[in-house]
């Protein structure tokens, strides 16, 4: 069962920003199941009830996940992320030698269950996206990989970083779903059968927002999980030996 601690970055009178942990549902999902999966806004809800999520990530991605406190919060708030004045950066660990910063356009289109697709050209419903990408860390097959998104789209990191031929280590709907062994991050590791990662390497490093108080900025940042701080470990000792 995932971790539901909270961690707490940042609390206010307006804004409760939490760590969120891989393997946890933002909000409640659909599900034909008579018990349903906890999800982290039920959580903070019960800590406190005027706690309303005003963005959210996916299940396997960690990091900075905000939440309004107040209906009035929560209306600014809003209308930061919709008018695009929410600074977001995420860190990604990707397949391939990542070399230039790029900064791919390519708008998306929704699939059945919930996923998305590079859209057609001119096609009917296409999503206007854009993500910066620049590079952190290579390893010669691996890439630690920065990404700003401009725009919110569901899946639009993981969906433009696959279509630029450069997919997450591990992702069961636009990548690989074999889960990464220390083997294949360093050949030379002593652990070599340990299991590393399992879930999509993505994490909400940090949001930087206007605060709904009207008064300056809101900036949270979050550390490295164990999963993804272990993986890297193991790419900077297989590069230098």
């Amino acid at each position: 069962m995932a971790d539901l601690t909270l961690r707490v970055l940042h609390v206010d009178t307006q804004c409760l920003a939490l760590d969120k942990p891989a393997g946890v549902l933002s909000v409640p999902g659909r599900s034909d199941d008579l018990v349903q999966e906890e999800a982290l806004s039920q959580r903070v809800r019960s800590m406190e009830p005027q706690a309303l999520p005003v963005h959210r990530l996916d299940r396997g991605t960690s990091g900075v996940l905000l939440f309004a406190i107040g209906r009035d919060a929560h209306r600014a708030l809003n209308q930061v992320f919709e008018s695009r004045k929410a600074e977001k950066r995420y860190v990604a660990l990707v397949r391939g030698d990542f070399k230039l910063p790029q900064v791919c356009k390519l708008p998306l289109a929704e699939t059945r269950r919930g996923g998305m697709r590079i859209a057609e050209n001119n096609e009917k419903g296409a999503m206007p996206c854009e993500t910066e990408f620049k590079i952190r860390e290579r390893f010669g097959a691996f890439s630690l990989v920065e990404a700003r998104p401009m725009t919110g789209r569901t899946h639009q990191i993981r969906v433009h970083l696959a279509a630029l031929g450069h997919p997450l280590l591990f992702d069961a709907r636009y990548g690989d779903a074999t889960p990464v062994l220390a083997r294949e991050l360093n050949p030379g590791t002593g652990t070599p059968d340990e299991v590393v990662l399992t879930r999509t390497p993505l994490h909400a490093e940090a949001l930087r927002v206007p605060h709904p108080n009207g008064k300056g900025w809101l900036s949270v940042e979050s550390p490295l999980p164990a999963d993804l701080s272990r993986a890297l470990d193991l790419l900077r000792a297989a590069r230098r030996g």
